[in-house]
């Protein structure tokens, strides 16, 4: 019991030192926030434009609203794919922070194990995470049903909450593989610069990956946050494209829905084939269990190590 109170006390006081940097907070949400601006800029219009293309020859069976409901559910996929990147890498630096400041030397003075240290950075950042992008998810859904229906089921948001607690889960595993390599700050402000440059593109936030040649959508593609991207697209906007299909009433054979699918990314798509949801959704398990296990056994080793 007292092993747990050590525990949960430093994943409270790792969480603490997040909430309290308001600075931190700040530039995790930057990116999102860039996306946003740049949708009202001229995304929006980009991606009407090429809905409006696919849906050409099918008169007026879909209504404008759908379209716009549809391409607002892509802008919030964007917003929290991204989301699900900056708020975990922002929540770890915590890690950096504290061995420049030798505040890891006060921790292993103490009875906690480092294994136990570590997994305090690693719960306090999915945590933090977790509940900072429900709340992006539950005040973009607010703003989109005010707006309209997006066609969403139960089902689709438990799958929506699971997807990104795995998203949080899988950046944060694999963000503290990354922290390990770095000494201070300089680094890991430097390394977060690239990463908000270009993670919109990694994930299609900005253009869609079926712009992209063949051999960057298969590098894409194989990025774990690009998979829990797709996911979200399916069942945050699986509805409302359900619907546009079902207003058709079949006269187009399905190739609406299907050129749909195809350009706005809707399935990964590796070396030629094509993941099923449930493929993808394995393929990021294993790949953060993986790292999962590389940071249990080498952080433990290389923490304190000066």
């Amino acid at each position: 019991m007292a092993k747990l109170r050590g525990l949960l006390g430093l994943t409270k006081r790792n969480m603490l030192v997040y909430f309290n940097n308001k600075g931190a907070i700040f530039f995790s949400m930057l990116t999102p926030i860039i996306i946003l601006a740049l949708y009202l800029l001229f995304l929006k219009n980009t991606f009407l434009s090429s809905l409006e293309g696919a849906a050409a020859g099918l008169g007026n069976l879909i209504s404008d609203g759908d379209m716009d409901q549809f391409v607002n559910g892509l802008l919030l996929t964007g917003i929290i794919s991204t989301a699900l990147l900056t708020i975990p890498y922002n929540a770890l630096e915590i890690i950096v922070k504290d061995r420049e400041d030798k505040v890891d030397l006060d921790m292993i003075s103490t009875p906690v194990k480092r294994w136990e240290i570590i997994l305090s950075y690693f719960l306090a950042a999915v945590t933090t995470a977790f509940l900072q992008t429900m709340i992006v998810l539950s005040c973009g859904i607010g703003i989109l049903a005010a707006n309209g229906s997006m066609y969403l089921v139960a089902t689709d948001l438990i799958k929506l909450v699971g997807v990104i607690l795995l998203g949080t889960v899988s950046s944060t595993a694999i963000f503290m593989f990354i922290m390990m390599f770095f000494k201070n700050m300089g680094t890991c402000s430097a390394f977060m610069g690239i990463l908000s440059a270009v993670s919109g593109f990694v994930i299609g936030a900005y253009i869609p990956l079926s712009e992209f040649n063949k051999n960057i959508q298969n590098v894409c593609n194989l990025v774990p946050a690009t998979g829990i991207s797709i996911l979200i697209r399916n069942y945050l906007s699986g509805g409302i494209l359900r619907h546009m299909d079902e207003s058709i009433g079949g006269v187009d054979n399905g190739a609406f829905m299907d050129a749909m699918r195809e350009v706005f990314s809707f399935n990964t798509y590796a070396f030629g084939k094509s993941w099923t949801l449930n493929q993808s959704c394995t393929y990021i398990i294993i790949v953060t269990v993986l790292f999962g296990l590389a940071v249990r056994i080498i952080y433990p080793k290389v923490y304190n190590k000066r």
